[in-house]
């Protein structure tokens, strides 16, 4: 199984300390998109990135439904393609294609890219 998948099983567990263990120490995930533009936009270390869970966690209370539909991976790379939906606090439907980007090190997650349709996502997302 990649690490990319085991990952996201974890996190999708509630495990967020077992997600973090297959990150190096200088683990980073970056969100597309302009800061000033989309909230949730910008790289975070590790202690901002579960921050930044816990601000998803707070628009999304049930949590996202993530779908793996695609991975493709080689030895210092995972990418994957996913199917995120949810509903927000508010109510209204969340439903996005998203593309994540791991960089590994040693078999350890270094950092990750995360694409998103932006504009959809600052309609559901807090800042």
């Amino acid at each position: 199984m990649a690490v990319a998948t085991t990952f996201f099983d974890r996190l999708g567990a509630g495990d967020v300390p077992g997600a973090l263990a297959l990150t190096t120490p200088d683990f980073t995930w970056t969100v597309a998109g302009k800061p000033g533009q989309f909230g949730l936009a910008g790289v975070y270390d590790r202690d901002s990135y579960v921050a930044m869970l816990q601000r998803v966690g707070a628009s999304l209370p049930a949590g996202p439904r993530v779908e793996v539909t695609s991975v493709t991976a080689d030895q210092d790379h995972e990418v994957i393609e996913a199917h995120v939906t949810a509903v927000s606090a508010s109510g209204a439907d969340y439903d996005n294609a998203l593309v994540y980007v791991f960089d590994l090190d040693g078999g350890r997650i270094r950092a990750v890219r995360e694409y998103l349709d932006t504009i959809h996502a600052a309609e559901i997302f807090v800042a």
